[in-house]
């Protein structure tokens, strides 16, 4: 690993520092001025201070990452040493949603009414002509759920300045502002008042990955290290995952009707399974 490699984990309230984990650096965000942008303001308020630390390596968890991932931060540290020359690594806490939908922005498409839409007119409207995201087929190396990522300096950067391009398109057109960050427009289960804004983040990081073909690996759960919530179905999630990078490296639709068969009897088979997440 290199020397100048840094984890960031994001706290809200004082007593949960001590669920940090010793090996990740506490982030304060008990001021937590814009909520309804959740970790993303804290990537935005911290991004110069940490671009002054000439780290080489750096990301963001929450205080909750060892509950959703089951991992440590011995167990991520030794992930990026084993796996050198990435500019992104992945930690994916919804295995599942990997799993059985092509992407992210399918999955969100069932939450958050028209996510993909906006993103279709986001990435139009920033230049990338007229992208369907709903076709993309993004594996588990650029697929990432609550944004546990680190990745490099130069992916920090190009990547901020990507994001921000929300606000700067949103001073331009007023409905795309209300669709963005209309009050309670997201239909989160959890806080009825959160935009969409923090949901469109967190499904254009993979997609962010896929456009720049951003050089990213993600963390493979085993027998060993995957949640008990998964272990009754891990050899079909992992099938499944598996599938769908062998669709990407031979461009197969033969493959993908394979994983499309497969993944819709497995949630046939399971009713309610999606509710792991």
């Amino acid at each position: 690993m290199s020397i100048n490699t840094k984890i960031f984990q994001i706290y809200f309230k004082p007593e949960l520092k001590s669920q940090c984990d010793p090996l990740f650096t506490p982030l304060d965000n008990t001021a937590n001025p814009h909520p309804e942008l959740r970790e993303w303001d804290v990537w935005n308020r911290e991004h110069e201070t940490i671009l002054e630390q000439n780290l080489d390596l750096w990301g963001f968890v929450s205080w909750k990452f060892k509950e959703k991932t089951g991992l440590a931060g011995h167990q991520v540290l030794k992930f990026i040493t084993d796996n050198p020359n990435f500019d992104v690594y992945l930690f994916n806490p919804c295995i599942l949603n990997e799993a059985v939908f092509a992407n992210s922005w399918e999955q969100g498409d069932l939450h958050h009414p028209n996510i993909s839409d906006i993103g279709n007119t986001f990435l139009e409207k920033i230049g990338h002509g007229k992208v369907d995201v709903k076709s993309m087929m993004l594996d588990r190396n650029k697929t990432v759920f609550a944004n546990y990522i680190v990745g490099s300096r130069a992916f920090w950067i190009k990547f901020m300045e990507f994001t921000r391009k929300l606000f700067s398109e949103a001073d331009k057109d007023p409905e795309f502002k209300h669709q963005v960050f209309g009050t309670g427009l997201s239909n989160y289960a959890h806080d009825a008042s959160l935009p969409n804004f923090t949901f469109l983040i967190e499904r254009l990081i993979p997609t962010y990955l896929e456009l720049e073909d951003i050089n990213s690996k993600a963390y493979t759960y085993t027998h060993d290290t995957v949640l008990a919530k998964y272990r009754s179905i891990f050899d079909e999630i992992q099938a499944l995952s598996g599938l769908k990078e062998l669709i990407n490296r031979y461009d197969s639709d033969e493959l993908y009707d394979v994983w499309n068969y497969y993944r819709h009897a497995l949630l046939q088979r399971n009713p309610g399974i999606l509710g792991l997440e």
